[in-house]
Formats: C-alpha cells, sequence, structure tokens
C-alpha cells in the first residue's frame, strides 16, 4: 500500500507541474505522487524530466506553452484562495470599494462630457466652436466660443464635407400661458436641427424649410415629456397653437420619448432662432455678425474623417476673417457630446480631476493595505518558494504565479466595484441631481456603463495589479533558499520586508492625512458660510421676478412695471421697493466692458442695474458721492456707481467721484461715456467671501425694464406675502408667471454646494480613515506575532510589559509619525486647490493643520496599542514552549 506523501512532497509535485510548459508533465508527476515514492528518488526524478523537457521551438508552440502556463497559475491561485477564503475576503473588499467608486465617478463625467448624444449614428456628429480676436464681440450668456447667425450660414452653405450643419442655444425661458402660467426651457434652432440630428418626431412633423424667414408662422416641437404633463398627451395638438411670451405659436410636432435635446439642460420645447425676438425684442440677433449665440454641429459624411472637416472649415473660418480686417479666427472641431462647449468643458474636467484625484487616493490606501496583506502572506510562504527555486524553477516564473494571483484578486475586486458602482451611483446620482439647488435647470446626465466606463474599470484594475502587486511578488520570489529549507519554524523576516511594510503604511498615513486636512477646512469653512455676513442686509427681503421680455414695447413693460410696483409698495407692512437687474449672491455674472479715457485696453467687470433706491434697501451705505438722481434714470445712462475695490484698481490713492469711463451698454459697439457720482462699500454680491474687484452700478432706465426684477422689504410672513403677490401679478397680466423668493435663498445656494463638498470630503476622509486604520492594525498584528518569541525572551529575563509595550510603540508608530509629517506639508500644497471654495477660511487654517494630525495619531495609537496588549496577556513560558 503506498503511503501518504509529505506536504513537501506534495507540494514540489504542484510546483513543478506549475513550472512545466507540457501538460504530459503534469500527468507524470501526478503518478509519482499517487505511487507515494521517497522522496530524493521523487526530486531526482523531478528534476530529471524538468531538465530534458524540449522548450517550445515554433511561435505557436511559445504561445500554446504561455497560454498553458498562464492556465495553470489561474487554476493554482484558485486552489490557494479556496483554502484561505478569509485571505480572499480581506484583500478583494479594499481594492473593489476602490476600484468601485473611482469607476463610479468616471461614469458620472463619462455621462456628461463623452458620452456620444442620443441620436443615430452620433459619432458622425462634430461640434464646432470658435476663438477670434480683432473686432469687438458680443456674447449672449458669457460664452467666447459661440457664433452668429451669418457666421453659421456661411459654414453650412460652404461646406463639402458635412452633410449638414445646424445650430442651436442653450435654453431660454420662456412662459407658457395655461390657467397657471408657468415657465419652461426652450431651445432656439435652426430648421434643420432635426434633420442633421436624423431625430423623427413621434407625431408631426418636424420644422419646414423656411421657418426662419420673416413671414413664416411660428411655431413649435413639443418635448415628449411636456406633452405628458402639459397637454395630458393629446394626438390632435399637432395644427393647434400654444401661447408663449404672449406670442402665438402653432405646434408642428412632438419629439420622440427622451429626446428633450442634446444639451447638458433639458429642453421642454423647441422653437426657430427667430423668436429669439419674444426674449430679445430689442436686439438684432438673426443679422448682426458680432452677436455670438449659437453652437453648430454638423454631420460628417460617410467617406470624409474629422481631419478632413478640420481643414475645410479652417478655410472657411479664414474667407470670413477676410470680410472683417483685423480678425483672426480659431476654430475647435471636435466629437459632439452633451457639453462640447470649451470653457465648460474646462471647467468641469478641473472640477473632475480634483474629485478623481481624492478618490484615487482611496484607492492608493487600499492599494497599500493590500500590499501589506500580500507581504505579510509572501513571509509565511518562504519556505514554499525557497522549494520551488531549489527545485529550478526560475524567479521570472514565479513572479509571473504571484502577479497572476495578484491580477485575479484585482480584476475579481474590479469587477464587483463596478457592479457595485453601477448598482448604487444610480441611486446616489439621482439623489445629488434631486438636491441641486431651484436656480440650477433640470440636467440630463446618462450615467449608465458603456464601453468607455468599461475600459476606464479594466485599466484602473490593471494600474492597481502593479500598485499593490508587483513589490510583493519581487520581495517573495527572492528568499534565501538555504535558510528557508533549513528553519522549520516561521522566520522573523528580512530587515527590507520591514522596511517595505512601514513605507506602506507612511504612504497611507500620508494620504489619509491630506484628506483630513481637506475635510476640516471644508468643514470650517461651511461652519464659516453659516456665519457669514456678506455685506447687505438680506434680512425680511424678497426677491419678486417675472419674465415681462415679450411685452410689444418697452413702453408696455415699463407701465406694467411701474403699476406692479406701487401696488406691491401699498400691502401691508412693506417697508420699501426697489429694482435690480442681477438679485445679490444670485448664481452667475453680469458683466461688460470698460475702459478709461485716453487708454484703449479694455476691462471686464461685473455689472448690475438698479434704482436709486437699492443701496439703503439692502443696506450697502455709499462711502463717497451720492446714489442716483431720479434724472439720470436714462434710456443711455449718464453716471455710474463703483465699488471701493474698483476705485483701488483703477484710481488708486484718489477720488474716482467726477471722473468719467467709457462703457458698453449694449452691443459691441454701443458705448456710453458715464460718470462716477458715487462709491459705494465692499459687499459679497457676486459670491460668499467673494468681493469683485471690479464692479460697476449702472441706472435702470426705461430699456431695462424687461430686465428687472424686484426687491420688497417686507415685515409680513412671507407665505401670505407671496400669495398676494401673485394675486396683483394675476390682476394686471394673467400671461405673467411671477417667481417669489426670499433673498436669503441666494445665500443658501452657496450653503447647499458648500454642504455637498463637505457631505463628499467627509465620506472620503472617513473612508481613508477606515483603511488606513485597518492597514496600522493588520501590520503591527503581524510584527507582533511575528516577536512573539522576542516578547516572551524579554518578560522572560526580567523586563516588564510597560517597557516592552514602549519599545514596540516607538519602532511602529515611527513610520506613522513620518506619514503624517509628510501628510501636513502636502496639505498645505494640496488646500490651494481648495481656495476657491473655503468661504472665509485661509488655507492653512491651524486648526485643521493641527486638529487632523493629532486625531490620526490618536486612531493610530489606538490600533497599534490593541495587538500589543493582547500579545503580552500570554503567559512567556507557553510561548516559548510552543517555539
Amino acid at each position: 500500500m503506498a503511503r501518504e506523501p509529505s506536504r513537501a512532497v506534495r507540494g514540489l509535485l504542484r510546483i513543478a507541474a506549475v513550472r512545466g510548459s507540457d501538460a504530459e508533465l503534469g500527468d507524470i508527476l501526478e503518478e509519482y505522487l499517487a505511487a507515494g515514492r521517497g522522496n530524493l528518488w521523487l526530486c531526482r526524478q523531478v528534476l530529471s524530466t524538468l531538465r530534458s523537457h524540449p522548450k517550445p521551438a515554433t511561435v505557436d508552440e511559445r504561445k500554446q506553452a504561455m497560454l498553458s502556463n498562464l492556465w495553470s497559475d489561474v487554476r493554482y491561485a484558485a486552489r490557494i484562495f479556496r483554502q484561505s477564503p478569509g485571505f480572499a475576503a480581506a484583500a478583494l473588499a479594499p481594492i473593489a470599494l476602490g476600484i468601485g467608486i473611482n469607476t463610479g465617478i468616471f461614469s458620472i463625467l463619462n455621462g456628461i462630457a463623452f458620452r456620444q448624444l442620443p441620436v443615430p449614428a452620433p459619432a458622425e456628429l462634430v461640434s464646432v466652436h470658435q476663438q477670434f480676436q480683432g473686432v469687438k464681440q458680443r456674447r449672449v450668456h458669457g460664452a467666447r466660443s459661440l457664433f452668429s447667425i451669418p457666421e453659421y450660414l456661411s459654414y453650412r452653405n460652404g461646406t463639402q464635407t458635412l452633410s449638414g450643419v445646424m445650430a442651436y442655444t442653450v435654453p431660454w425661458t420662456f412662459t407658457l400661458a395655461s390657467e397657471t402660467p408657468r415657465e419652461i426651457e426652450a431651445v432656439l434652432v435652426t430648421c434643420n436641427y432635426f434633420d442633421v440630428l436624423r431625430v423623427r418626431p413621434l407625431i408631426g412633423t418636424a420644422f419646414g424649410s423656411n421657418c426662419d424667414s420673416s413671414n413664416a408662422p411660428p411655431t413649435a416641437v413639443l418635448t415628449h415629456d411636456l406633452w405628458l404633463r402639459a397637454f395630458a398627451a393629446d394626438r390632435d395638438i399637432v395644427g393647434k397653437t400654444i401661447t408663449l411670451n404672449g406670442q402665438e405659436v402653432a405646434v408642428v410636432g412632438v419629439a420622440p420619448d427622451g429626446f428633450d435635446g442634446i444639451d447638458l439642460m433639458k429642453a421642454a420645447v423647441f422653437v426657430p432662432t427667430s423668436l429669439i425676438r419674444l426674449v430679445q425684442p430689442n436686439a438684432n440677433y438673426m443679422d448682426d455678425p458680432q452677436t455670438s449665440w449659437v453652437t453648430l454641429i454638423g454631420r460628417r459624411k460617410n467617406d470624409v474623417d474629422i481631419t478632413q472637416v478640420r481643414a475645410e472649415l479652417s478655410v472657411l473660418a479664414n474667407q470670413i476673417d477676410q470680410q472683417q480686417p483685423g480678425r483672426t479666427t480659431t476654430l475647435t472641431v471636435a466629437p459632439a457630446t452633451s457639453l462640447s462647449l470649451p470653457q465648460a468643458r474646462s471647467d468641469v474636467f478641473a472640477v473632475a480631476t480634483v474629485v478623481l484625484a481624492a478618490f484615487g487616493l482611496v484607492l492608493l490606501i487600499a492599494c497599500a493595505n493590500v500590499a501589506n496583506l500580500l507581504l505579510a502572506r509572501g513571509a509565511g510562504r518562504t519556505r514554499e518558494i525557497a522549494v520551488r527555486l531549489a527545485v529550478g524553477a526560475t524567479r521570472g516564473r514565479l513572479i509571473q504565479q504571484l502577479l497572476t494571483e495578484n491580477a485575479i484578486i484585482a480584476l475579481t475586486g474590479g469587477l464587483a466595484g463596478s457592479v457595485l458602482a453601477w448598482w448604487s451611483f444610480r441611486g446616489l446620482l439621482a439623489l445629488l441631481l434631486s438636491s441641486l439647488p431651484a436656480e440650477i435647470p433640470p440636467l440630463r446626465i446618462d450615467a449608465t456603463p458603456n464601453l468607455s466606463v468599461f475600459w476606464f474599470a479594466t485599466g484602473l484594475s490593471a494600474a492597481t495589479v502593479i500598485v499593490f502587486g508587483l513589490i510583493p511578488a519581487l520581495q517573495a520570489s527572492k528568499p534565501d533558499v538555504q535558510i528557508a529549507l533549513k528553519q522549520e519554524a516561521a522566520i522573523t523576516g528580512r530587515r527590507s520586508a520591514g522596511w517595505l511594510r512601514g513605507s506602506l503604511v507612511g504612504v497611507q498615513i500620508a494620504v489619509c492625512m491630506v484628506l483630513l486636512i481637506s475635510a476640516g477646512l471644508l468643514l470650517r469653512a461651511l461652519y464659516a458660510v453659516q456665519k457669514i455676513e456678506p455685506g447687505f442686509d438680506y434680512h425680511n427681503v424678497v426677491v419678486v421676478s417675472f419674465d415681462k421680455r415679450w411685452a410689444d414695447s418697452n413702453d408696455r413693460a415699463a407701465a406694467f412695471r411701474q403699476e406692479f410696483n406701487e401696488r406691491v409698495a401699498s400691502l401691508p407692512d412693506v417697508r420699501g421697493t426697489a429694482l435690480v437687474a442681477k438679485t445679490p449672491l444670485s448664481p452667475g455674472h453680469h458683466q461688460t466692458m470698460l475702459r478709461l479715457p485716453g487708454q484703449e485696453q479694455w476691462h471686464e467687470v461685473d455689472v448690475n442695474t438698479i434704482s436709486p433706491e437699492y443701496f439703503s434697501l439692502v443696506g450697502i451705505p455709499i462711502v463717497r458721492g451720492r446714489t442716483f438722481a431720479r434724472g439720470e434714470l436714462l434710456d443711455s445712462p449718464r453716471a455710474a456707481i463703483v465699488t471701493e475695490a474698483t476705485a483701488r484698481r483703477y484710481w488708486p490713492a484718489q477720488d474716482p467721484v467726477g471722473r468719467t469711463l467709457m462703457i458698453h451698454v449694449g452691443g459691441p459697439n454701443e458705448e456710453a461715456q458715464v460718470e462716477i457720482v458715487g462709491v459705494a462699500k465692499d459687499a459679497q454680491v457676486t459670491g460668499v467671501a467673494e468681493t469683485a474687484s471690479s464692479y460697476v452700478y449702472l441706472p435702470a432706465g426705461p430699456r431695462d425694464a424687461r430686465l428687472l426684477d424686484l426687491l420688497v422689504r417686507s415685515e409680513t410672513d412671507f407665505a401670505g406675502f407671496a400669495a398676494a403677490v401673485r394675486t396683483l401679478a394675476r390682476d394686471l397680466d394673467p400671461m405673467v408667471a411671477v417667481r417669489v423668493n426670499r433673498l436669503e435663498a441666494n445665500l443658501d445656494f452657496w450653503r447647499t454646494l458648500s454642504r455637498m463638498t463637505v457631505g463628499l470630503s467627509g465620506s472620503l476622509s472617513l473612508l481613508a480613515l477606515v483603511l488606513a486604520s485597518i492597514g496600522v492594525y493588520g501590520v503591527v498584528s503581524y510584527v507582533v506575532s511575528r516577536r512573539r518569541r522576542e516578547v516572551a525572551i524579554r518578560l522572560a529575563l526580567g523586563a516588564t510589559a510597560r517597557d516592552v509595550q514602549s519599545l514596540i510603540v516607538r519602532q511602529t508608530l515611527r513610520p506613522v509619525a513620518i506619514g503624517v509629517v509628510i501628510g501636513v506639508f502636502a496639505s498645505a500644497a494640496a488646500s490651494r486647490v481648495l481656495q476657491a471654495i473655503l468661504f472665509g477660511v485661509s488655507p492653512f487654517d491651524p486648526l485643521a493643520f493641527i486638529g487632523a494630525p493629532l486625531f490620526l495619531l490618536g486612531i493610530a495609537c489606538a490600533a497599534t496599542l490593541l495587538p500589543i496588549r493582547q500579545a503580552l496577556r500570554v503567559d512567556p513560558v507557553t510561548t516559548l514552549r510552543y517555539e
């Protein structure tokens, strides 16, 4: 009867089977195992077989041998993980978590900036943007890369590489007349919008070829969502008229379900670009070549690539430049996405870089944890690896086997993490979108995983193999064979392994420190923004806004404003009213250009149009000069008020009152010379903890009547006042949709953003702290377990438990302290990135930079002392007898 071979013999057979490049070798060794031969005879036979085995000669044979080796490695790794499920779970969990959250964040970024448009053949679509210099430009919505309608026509009529070119705008707010007027988002498009996108309406038709002509009747295409909500899915809606901004518009079709435009912001209705007159009746948007307000999208012909499109459109751009001497245009042609505007993409990428870097740090901590696990496991497998080397295995072959095991951990963790991200981030994205302030329009973000997300997750998994798997594999594959084979007991490990473990702990602590200090700074900023005083009195002030720009004349709009303001002022407990174009702390900027007399250089400044009562109503004092006089409320402004910061910038150490400046008041060619009549105290009206360096107030004239909001200081309860205001507006004009909000809601907008940022950073920091604490605890537990014999000897020779504990604590906390110091310096550099959102808090806030290190050191001490105390409770005699 064959005897049972020893564990070493069985390990030797497995090693030889793994190293062999022919499947028959494994069968031969299994026969040896079944025969139960002696160890010496077995070793000789295995070595003889390995040395005599011919190497693959041809490329196909080598490929087959590599695949055979890989399959053997995979099977062997699977057996190891089945035998050690605890180790497998401990390694997989942090990797799955790290890869999962990074994949989830990338899926959101992919849905915003990289995903192709939701239309047929989206790969054929290209977006076109421009930057030009040398001539004046009127920019709508502050965008620098848009086109005018004449420019659009030049590209549409001159291209041969594109089968079609269409133009569209970001959504504009229109008022839809109904029993209760509602504001909806309308996208203004050219007549070929649906044809270029190849989108067919669900019912009805798209726009006609001459929808923008002056004698064409106004038309509209409804989105499926608006058709359901506002018209109860009436299939006879086609041919009927709706009222938009007081204009009757014929409905020609309903877009298919799920199509609400190609911009990031959702649309409710599509109308021709000629209807821009309903929101900008005094501007010549359709014919002015210097008014940039539309984005261009083109569809490539089948045999044309994007390089050819760039070359052709550049020629057309040069032809446009020649018509305007001094102009130089640079075009950007790229695959079309929902976020194609270059400035917006730049802002999103800047934010995404910071967020992905923060989540990447968490993944780095997870990798360090797993690397420490693998180092500890490698020390336990020293004898096994030494036997492999003794029977002829090469170090490269061992590294391949170990990396295969690590790759299985990474790929399995990546798969589990991707599934976790897909399952959890859908709900998280919906929660985030619902938590956005009401001032932000509805957004269309599709975070469904696609091929880009798959490759990102795969690449991230491959990168983690290198980060956490390569060094432990190299370390484990070079044991001292003679010592490992002679020593039956567990060895204590080499100094290099301890140095690696300490370095990994230091990396974890340093990364965790960066996240903790960042979270501390943001938490301090959240506290500051709750207590901040922006420099004006927002208490008991209500903002009443409505869109009256569709009125057929400025006189009618001004008459409505005057009557409405008088009725509101007569309400009980109203203490004052004022008109303003941009309410304090509302999102966005109103900007124009100014220059000083005698200078050619124009400067960009924030501008606000107000009535004279504005300063007293919101409590911003005039520190020099006076406020506006009634005689200065003209169509073309003759007076201006600047802030203290503006006065310091342009007239340092001088009194600006009485001086003049040139300012744009409309289009790029509409300039006015204004006299500075006063200097207002600086206030945070553009953003929290942000005082604009250039800010100019202009008087509200009759031409501004369509664009002004009403500020009301009222001592009555908000709900009752809002109901009264809506009743007044409905009595004056039932077509007007009124919005009534507290001015304090603008401050809440910034507080909401701050709370969301703090919540995200706090969650990341907590996760990093947990992972780092687990890493420190695991390393200390392992080191203490390897030093039990040393601890027992020290105790047996008379050392006290306190002495032993102090010695081990000093040694194990050394990399922690080094990591804390490095983390503090790294945080000092990283805090500058957060400076823009640290409302009222220094990026080097001492409370954060002192409190976070002390807190982390306390956690590390707790994680260190627990395993040491457990080891000291064991009787030294028992430990020495076991050893």
